[in-house]
């Protein structure tokens, strides 16, 4: 049992490393079954670009970076890592204001304890945006999103 997982993490963190190290000017893409129920979900990983199953609506400020994107398939989560060269604040005030005038709905706003965290919907589709300042002056938005 030990060695399938094993095996099964080493197949799994290959695809990564792989979908990682990727030439030209396309994104990073690996893509995984992951074990479930009854049967396998697909979970494509990428970088550097916001994935289609996001609104092309979605505001991203001008100058940040998209990092680690993942997507589920078979539920439609999205998982998306922001980084932003400004402070905490300024992020939070950017996507409240910028949310809003994209047609996104804010359901809350508020500070979670070190984090600022925004929840928002935009037709019966629900997200979250967790913002933290790991640097000074340079805050990650982990953004998180489920079309039903």
């Amino acid at each position: 049992m030990l060695k399938r997982r094993t095996i099964a993490a080493a197949i799994v963190a290959l695809a990564i490393v792989s979908g990682a190290c990727s030439d030209g000017d396309e994104p990073a893409t690996a893509t995984s079954a992951t074990p479930g129920v009854g049967s396998a979900e697909e979970v494509v990983f990428g970088s550097g670009v916001l994935p289609e199953t996001l609104p092309s609506s979605f505001p991203v400020p001008a100058g940040s970076s998209v990092g680690s994107t993942m997507v589920v398939t078979d539920t439609g989560f999205t998982e998306v890592i922001i980084r932003i060269n400004a402070e905490q604040g300024v992020t939070s005030e950017f996507f409240e204001q910028n949310l809003a005038l994209a047609g996104f709905a804010i359901d809350s706003s508020a500070d979670d304890g070190g984090s600022w965290k925004i929840e928002f919907n935009l037709d019966g589709a629900k997200g979250t945006i967790d913002i933290s300042e790991p640097v000074e002056a340079i805050s990650q938005a982990v953004v998180r999103y489920n079309v039903p």
